[in-house]
C-alpha cells in the first residue's frame, strides 16, 4: 500500500495520544471491578488470585502507558503497510470470533472473548468509522478489515502488553476479562472522535450513508437520535405536534392542519423539521408560528450549549492535513475528480475563514440567535437556513470552494432569519440573491485549482468574509455586496463581450452570406439561359458565384459597380459555354473571355476563396472553350502560310470534355440550400474553427474515420440528439490545447450546422454539427447541467419522506 495520507497520520497520532490515558483510565475501571469480585468470591485461591491481579495491575499502571502507546503506534502502521495478512491480529472481527483452528497458535481464545465482549459497545461508531476510513485510504467500498484501527489491533497490542509484563496466565485472562468493557467504551468514544475529525475534513462514507429513518408503524415517535455526527440526514420520524393554545391553554378549534415540532427539537442544532412543516412555513405561515417558544425550548438551548462544549473540546485538522486532503486529487483532470464533500459540519480552513472556519463555532452561534429568539417563526426560520445551506453545500454541481464559501456565510444568512424567518422563499432577497448570483457564476469555472478561478473566488471570499461581521447590524449589507461583486464582474463581462461580438461578427456574417446566396441562387435557375448549361458550370454559379453575389449584394450602396459587373459575368459565362453560337462568332468569345476570366478570379478574391480551391473549376472551362480555341488557332495559321498536320487531342481530355460537356440533369438544374455557411480560411481563423480543430483534434478525426468498427455500436447515448438540445447560454467541458475548459454556447446556427463556443477571455472555440457529435462521443465535449442552485435546494429539503403518522391538530 502507499505512504499514508497527512490525514490519515493525524488519525494515527490522535489514536497514540489517546492510548495512554486511555488505558490509566480502564486499569482504575478494571482494578474496582477486580475488587469487587475479590469481595464476591468465597473460593480462597480465587481470592487471593483476584487480589494478586489489581495489585499488580494497578502497580503496572504508571509504566504500561507509554509502553502501550508505543505498540500502539507501530501495530497501526504495520497494519496499514501490510494489508490482509494471515496474523490473527489483522483479521477482521468476524473472522477473528471465528477462529477455532490451530493456525494462530500465538493469539489467546481470550482475546476473541474479550473482543466479542466489546464489540456491541463500539459497534455503531466504528460502522460510520469504517465508511469513512475505507474511503480515505481510497476504498470505494467499506472494508471493515482493512480500517488500521479496527478493535482487533487494540485487543492485540493489549494482550501483547500483558504478556510481556505478566507470565501467569490466569492473572492475564483475569485482567483481560476486566478490561474489555472499560476498553470498549474508551475506544467507542475514540471512534466518534475520530469520525467526526474526518467529516470535517470532508472525507465522505464509502458506500453507504447513515440515514436514521423512522418506522411508520411505531406507535409512538422514537427518541431523538444522538448527534455524533451532524451529517445525519433524518427523516419526520422525531417530530411531534405541538398544538396552538389559546389564553386558557385550551387547543384551538376551528384550524387548518398544520404540524410542528416539539418545542426542544426547535433548539437542536441538526434540524429535525419535516418536509411538510417547511413547506406550510415558507409558502403560508400561519398562527401555529407565532407561538411564543416556552420553557422547554429554552431549557433545551441550555443543554444544547453544554453538549456543544464538549465537543469542542475535541481536537480539530490543522490547515495543513485539510489542504493535502483538499489536493488528493489534483493531478487528475478536472472532469475526472471526484466530487469533494461538503456539509455544515464540515471543518474550514482556519486561516481562510477565521473563526467561522469551525463547524462547532458555527454551531454555537446558531445556538446564540435561538436562545434570543422569541417565535416559532424564528426558531424555525433559522432551520430552515441551516437545512438550505447543508443541501447548497451537497449540491455536485458547484465546485468544493464555492459550497465551503456557502458554509462559512452561514452565520450571516442565519442573522436575517431573526427579522425575516421567511426569507429565503423570496425570489428577490438580497440574501438569496447573493448566494444565486455567486453559484452561477461559478459555473464558468471547472477547476478549483486554477488561477481563473482564483481571480473570481477571491472577491468572494472577502465579501463573504466581511458580511459575517456586518449582517447582524446592517441588514442593506447583502444588497451593497451583490451590487459591488455585479459590477467587478460587470468590468470584466465587458472586455470578453467585446472579444465575443468579434468573433460573432464573422459567422453571423457568414450565415447571413449564405442565406442571400441561397436565394440568389434560386433566383439564378430561373434564368432561361441556364438550359443546356453544363453541371459544373451551375454548381459554380449555384455556389461560388452566388455567394459572391451576395457578398456584393451585402456591401450595397459601395459595391454597386462590382455587383453590376458580377452579373454581367454570369450572362457572359452562360453564353460562352453555347458552343452552336461561338464556333458561329469566334471573335467575340476571343474578346468575352479573358475580360470574365478576371471578373471571376477578382471575385473569388474579394469572397476570400483561394485560387488552388477554384482552379478545377477554371480548368474544366478552359477545356469547355477548346474547340473555338483550336478553330482560332488553325484559322491564325492557315492565315500565315503555316502548313503541316494540326496536332492531335489527348484522347483522354476529349472524352473528359465530352463528360463535361453534357448538360445538367433537372435535378442538378435545382439549386440547394447549404448545409452550412461557407466561410473562408481567415473567417475561419477569426471565429475560432482552426484554433481549435487544427491543434487538438486531427488525431481525433483520423482515428474516427480509420477506426475498423461502427462507433454507434460503442455509444450509448444519443450525442447528436444531446448536442441539439443544448441552448445559446449552455454551458460545456471541453478539451483544448492540453488542458479541460469550461466554455458557453454562445451561437448556433439557424439550421444547427455551426456551433460557437466561448472559453475564458472571450476565446472562441467554433465547429460543425459533425465535430460536436465526434466529440460529444468521444467525451471530449461535455455537456454540464446548470440550473437555480437555491430553487433546487429548497425543493430537495421539502421532497423528502411522507409526513409521520400522527394525529392533525386544528389551529387557528
Amino acid at each position: 500500500m502507499s505512504v499514508p495520507s497527512n490525514l490519515l497520520e493525524h488519525c494515527f497520532d490522535e489514536a497514540v495520544r489517546h492510548a495512554a490515558p486511555s488505558l490509566g483510565r480502564c486499569i482504575d475501571l478494571a482494578v474496582a471491578s477486580l475488587q469487587q469480585e475479590e469481595k464476591d468470591q468465597r473460593d480462597v485461591a480465587q481470592r487471593d488470585r483476584c487480589a494478586r491481579a489489581w495489585y499488580t495491575l494497578l502497580k503496572h499502571r504508571q509504566g504500561w502507558g507509554p509502553a502501550f502507546a508505543q505498540r500502539l503506534k507501530a501495530a497501526l502502521h504495520a497494519g496499514y503497510h501490510e494489508g490482509n495478512t494471515s496474523s490473527l491480529a489483522l483479521l477482521s472481527n468476524s473472522e477473528l470470533l471465528a477462529l477455532v483452528d490451530e493456525s494462530a497458535v500465538n493469539e489467546s481464545i481470550e482475546s476473541a472473548k474479550v473482543l466479542q465482549n466489546l464489540l456491541p459497545e463500539v459497534e455503531q461508531a466504528l460502522a460510520v468509522l469504517d465508511a469513512r476510513m475505507s474511503s480515505l485510504i481510497g476504498l470505494d467500498t467499506v472494508h471493515a478489515e482493512k480500517n488500521p484501527l479496527r478493535p482487533s489491533i487494540y485487543v492485540r497490542v493489549l494482550r501483547d502488553q500483558l504478556i510481556a509484563s505478566e507470565g501467569d496466565a490466569e492473572v492475564r485472562t483475569l485482567w483481560m476479562r476486566h478490561l474489555a468493557a472499560p476498553l470498549g467504551r474508551e475506544l467507542r468514544s475514540l471512534y466518534e472522535q475520530l469520525a467526526l475529525m474526518l467529516q470535517r475534513a470532508n472525507v465522505q462514507e464509502a458506500s453507504y450513508r447513515v440515514r436514521l429513518v423512522a418506522d411508520p408503524q411505531a406507535s409512538k415517535p422514537p427518541a431523538p437520535p444522538k448527534r455524533d455526527l451532524l451529517d445525519y440526514e433524518f427523516t419526520a420520524g422525531g417530530v411531534a405536534v405541538e398544538p396552538a393554545r389559546d389564553a386558557q391553554g385550551q387547543t384551538a378549534p376551528n384550524a387548518d392542519t398544520v404540524w410542528l415540532p416539539p418545542m426542544a427539537d426547535l433548539a437542536r442544532t441538526a434540524p429535525m423539521l419535516d418536509h411538510d412543516v417547511m413547506q406550510q412555513f415558507l409558502e403560508q405561515g400561519g398562527p401555529a408560528f407565532e407561538q411564543p417558544l416556552d420553557q422547554h425550548y429554552y431549557r433545551a438551548i441550555e443543554r444544547e450549549r453544554a453538549e456543544l462544549a464538549a465537543q469542542a473540546a475535541l481536537p480539530v485538522l490543522d490547515d495543513v492535513v485539510l489542504e493535502e486532503e483538499r489536493s488528493r486529487f489534483r493531478g487528475l483532470p478536472a472532469v475526472d475528480r471526484p466530487v469533494r464533500h461538503v456539509s455544515i459540519g464540515s471543518q474550514l480552513n482556519a486561516q481562510t475563514w477565521g473563526e467561522v472556519a469551525s463547524a462547532t463555532e458555527r454551531s454555537r452561534m446558531l445556538l446564540d440567535l435561538k436562545a434570543h429568539a422569541q417565535s416559532v417563526a424564528q426558531a424555525v426560520g433559522l432551520d430552515v437556513v441551516r437545512k438550505l445551506v447543508n443541501q447548497v453545500a451537497r449540491d455536485p454541481l458547484l465546485l468544493a470552494p464555492v459550497r465551503e464559501a456557502v458554509v462559512a456565510l452561514e452565520p450571516a444568512l442565519l442573522q436575517q432569519a431573526m427579522t425575516q424567518p421567511r426569507y429565503f422563499n423570496e425570489d428577490a432577497h438580497p440574501a438569496r440573491r447573493l448566494v444565486e448570483s455567486v453559484a452561477q457564476r461559478s459555473f464558468r469555472y471547472n477547476d478549483e485549482f486554477s488561477e481563473e478561478f482564483d481571480s473570481f473566488f477571491a472577491p468572494v471570499r472577502d465579501a463573504f468574509r466581511e458580511l459575517n461581521t456586518r449582517a447582524a447590524k446592517e441588514p442593506q449589507a447583502f444588497g451593497e455586496t451583490l451590487e459591488k461583486l455585479r459590477s467587478h464582474w460587470r468590468s470584466q463581462d465587458e472586455r470578453e463581450e467585446k472579444v465575443k461580438r468579434e468573433r460573432l461578427q464573422a459567422l453571423r456574417h457568414a450565415e447571413e452570406r449564405q442565406a442571400t446566396a441561397d436565394r440568389i441562387a434560386w433566383d439564378l435557375s430561373q434564368r432561361p439561359d441556364v438550359e443546356g448549361a453544363p453541371a459544373f458550370i451551375l454548381d459554380f454559379i449555384y455556389g461560388s458565384w452566388s455567394l459572391v453575389l451576395a457578398s456584393a449584394e451585402m456591401g450595397l450602396p459601395d459595391t454597386q459597380e462590382r455587383l453590376n459587373a458580377y452579373r454581367k459575368a454570369v450572362s457572359d459565362l452562360l453564353w460562352s459555354i453555347k458552343k452552336d453560337v461561338t464556333l458561329r462568332r469566334p471573335a467575340e468569345l476571343f474578346r468575352i473571355v479573358p475580360g470574365l476570366v478576371k471578373t471571376l478570379r477578382e471575385g473569388l478574391d474579394q469572397l476570400g476563396k483561394s485560387p488552388a480551391e477554384t482552379q478545377t473549376f477554371f480548368d474544366a472551362l478552359m477545356r469547355l472553350h477548346e474547340p473555338v480555341l483550336g478553330l482560332r488557332r488553325a484559322r491564325v495559321r492557315s492565315e500565315s502560310g503555316q502548313s503541316g498536320p494540326a496536332p492531335l487531342e489527348d484522347e483522354a481530355t476529349v472524352l473528359l470534355t465530352l463528360e463535361e460537356m453534357a448538360p445538367a440533369t433537372p435535378e442538378q438544374r435545382t439549386p440547394k440550400a447549404a448545409a452550412q455557411p461557407w466561410l473562408g480560411k481567415q473567417e475561419m481563423a477569426h471565429a475560432g474553427f482552426e484554433d481549435t480543430i487544427a491543434t487538438d483534434f486531427d488525431s481525433l478525426h483520423s482515428d474516427f474515420d480509420s477506426s475498423n468498427g461502427s462507433l454507434d455500436d460503442e455509444i450509448t447515448f444519443d450525442a447528436e440528439q444531446l448536442l441539439l438540445s443544448l441552448r445559446e447560454g449552455a454551458w460545456v467541458d471541453l478539451y483544448s490545447h492540453g488542458e479541460w475548459l469550461r466554455a458557453q454556447l454562445i451561437w448556433a446556427s439557424n439550421r444547427g450546422t455551426l456551433f460557437m463556443f466561448t472559453s475564458r477571455g472571450g476565446r472562441a472555440h467554433s465547429m460543425t454539427k459533425r465535430v460536436c457529435v465526434r466529440l460529444i462521443r468521444s467525451r471530449w465535449l461535455r455537456p454540464v447541467e446548470s440550473r437555480p442552485v437555491v430553487q433546487a435546494a429548497l425543493e430537495a429539503v421539502m421532497a423528502a419522506g411522507p409526513p409521520p403518522v400522527l394525529e392533525p391538530v386544528s389551529v387557528h
